[in-house]
């Protein structure tokens, strides 16, 4: 299995050069067609009851064509970072909704690549839980400042049986190949350990038919949220990738992240491959 095609979300300016710089070494290591994608949002300008039709025009368009020149500068940054990577690459730029607009786009791609903790987001960055949720794609979230590969180094899977956990597997099956060790980890009440102990030992099997040995590790829960104890885990092993299935509910127009996916998004120094 592989990724033929990625999408990697790009800002204007430095804020998003790890990350695109990570999505070019990934295209690389997969051969992949590289597309970059930009949204520019245009913020609507306060009411004013005594202001004209006329202004509030003039100023839907100066956010406009605000919104337009940071998409090429954002187009222009991809360019010069891709470009001597020897990489085959697309562009997708325009003004929406960054959510809506990237997750349009994924249909293109087998793997889309978000940044995590983004100031921009969500009106003028993809929001990545409305991205995780709409875009029927595996995402691969990256920190502000990436420490690890994801290729090459030990991975760890967060598993707790569900939809959301083998969507988030199966979607992850080309990164755990190239990875240098796989733990299969969960955490778990007493209650729940001989029911877990069976289901892990089902994908350890999974994994194995794709060529992945995967060691299985049993936490039972404890004081500390189970995404500290995922994300302590992590970082215990060295490793460069974390995958989780991404839980959430719609809240009015958004969705809302449940405690261990928001958690691991807001503290993770390691690259998440998520799914919903």
């Amino acid at each position: 299995m592989t990724y033929a095609s990625m999408l990697v979300a790009v800002e204007a300016g430095e804020d998003s050069d790890s990350r695109l710089e990570l999505a070019c070494d990934l295209a690389i290591a997969f051969d992949a067609l590289l597309i970059g994608v930009s949204v520019g949002s245009i913020a609507p300008p306060l009411y004013d009851p005594l202001a004209g039709g006329a202004m509030v025009g003039e100023l839907l368009g100066l956010y406009r064509d605000m919104a337009e020149a940071d998409v090429e500068r954002a187009r222009l940054r991809f360019a010069e970072i891709a470009a001597d990577r020897g990489l085959e690459t697309e562009w997708r730029g325009g003004v929406g909704y960054p959510a809506e607009f990237v997750s349009r786009a994924a249909r293109g791609a087998d793997l889309v690549i978000l940044g995590g903790r983004n100031r921009r987001s969500p009106d003028h960055s993809p929001d990545v839980a409305d991205v995780l949720m709409g875009c029927g794609r595996p995402v691969l979230v990256t920190p502000p400042t990436r420490m690890r590969s994801p290729v090459g180094t030990p991975a760890l899977v967060a598993w707790k049986d569900g939809r959301e956990s083998r969507h988030a597997l199966a979607g992850a099956i080309p990164l755990l190949q190239r990875a240098s060790g796989v733990t299969l980890f969960s955490v778990c009440t007493p209650e729940e350990n001989a029911l877990a102990d069976g289901e892990m030992a089902e994908v350890v099997r999974y994994l194995a038919r794709h060529e992945i040995h995967a060691e299985p590790v049993i936490a039972l829960a404890g004081d500390q949220p189970a995404g500290r104890q995922i994300l302590d885990e992590a970082m215990a092993r060295e490793a460069g990738l974390i995958v989780a299935g991404a839980y959430g509910h719609a809240r009015l127009r958004e969705w809302a992240l449940g405690g261990v996916t928001r958690s691991l998004i807001a503290d993770s120094t390691i690259c998440l491959a998520l799914a919903h």
